[in-house]
């Protein structure tokens, strides 16, 4: 080299990709996965559809004598978070590692992404616990106190003291948002790159703090995207809404047809919205390569665990065959 020649320039952080690659990227990986994950696709279908007929013959809540029934509606919500939670491990969850091995140019079956996270559950089940009471404790706090502060003053209206409880909520589900964005790396972190539970966690804070700006635009961008197209495609369910309004009952075969479309149109977005979180995580943590330079060094035990049949030596993070 030339002693006059500047050296080439090294980019301090990783650079996210453009607004309209990135979308491409989503596109493109959403579609190479959907064959490779069918089966999963079909139970995810089923389970939507069956918790949407659930909903439909879950009768009516209110009292026979017409009052709401309110254990009548939490018993839906509660039977529904039930089924979920081994949804999240079996379906959800595995498509990182099905997408990610599509992203890396490798073969990978959805049985083995399955392994892959089985193998992860007691470290994925301690990161889910920690987020959860991020996310949960300071927002009910807040909404806590709130209410123990109007309670000297008796003679507030109920009216009154209901709205300042309401009020609290605001900033609650502020912080609510706020932590979801921040963690929203932490399971990549810990499945892909084994991290541990608050070494992905932090990182995964790190890595939203040096790159707030531009994630949160191309998150924002991506999130509006997929609402658009939910609607869009929603529009025969919305139609037979309309039906079902304009008769003022319950019309069991319009019900049914609508969860019918609903399932379908939920589990053909699901996994590109999968596809949008790991094309912007893998842009900040190149498959492969060393993370020295962006995050945070792994404490002890974040061994990571290396997939199957994958190559160790650099490779390209955007790589689709």
């Amino acid at each position: 080299m030339d002693a006059n020649e500047a050296p080439p320039r090294v980019p301090l952080a990783p650079a996210l990709p453009p607004i309209g690659d990135f979308f491409r990227q989503v596109l493109t990986l959403g579609r190479q996965s959907i064959v490779p994950a069918l089966p999963a696709l079909v139970l995810l279908y089923c389970y939507r559809f069956g918790m949407g007929l659930y909903l439909v013959f879950s009768g009516d809540t209110t009292s026979p004598l017409g009052f709401p029934d309110y254990q009548a509606r939490a018993f839906p919500l509660i039977v529904t978070a039930t089924a979920y939670l081994p949804l999240l491990v079996l379906v959800y969850t595995p498509f990182l590692p099905l997408q990610d091995a599509i992203l890396r140019g490798t073969k990978r079956s959805f049985m083995d992404s399955t392994k892959h996270v089985l193998e992860r559950l007691w470290p994925y089940g301690v990161s889910s616990l920690i987020q959860f009471a991020i996310i949960v404790v300071p927002a009910t706090m807040i909404v806590l106190v709130t209410g123990l502060a109007t309670l000297p003053f008796g003679a507030l209206p109920d009216k009154t003291r209901a709205a300042l409880i309401l009020l609290a909520m605001a900033p609650a589900a502020v912080w609510i948002v706020v932590s979801l964005f921040l963690m929203i790396f932490a399971t990549p972190l810990l499945l892909l790159d084994g991290r541990g539970p608050l070494a992905s966690i932090r990182e995964s804070f790190r890595l939203m703090r040096r790159h707030f700006s531009g994630l949160l635009g191309r998150f924002v961008a991506f999130i509006v995207v997929i609402v658009i197209a939910a609607v869009f495609f929603s529009l025969p369910s919305a139609m037979l809404t309309i039906v079902t309004a304009v008769a003022r009952q319950k019309i069991i075969g319009v019900e049914i047809a609508r969860a019918v479309w609903d399932s379908a149109v939920s589990t053909a977005t699901f996994p590109f919205s999968v596809a949008g979180l790991l094309i912007l995580y893998r842009a900040l943590v190149p498959a492969g390569e060393s993370t020295a330079g962006h995050l945070e060094p792994a404490a002890a035990g974040d061994v990571p665990v290396p997939t199957p049949g994958e190559a160790t030596g650099p490779t390209p993070p955007y790589r689709f065959e």
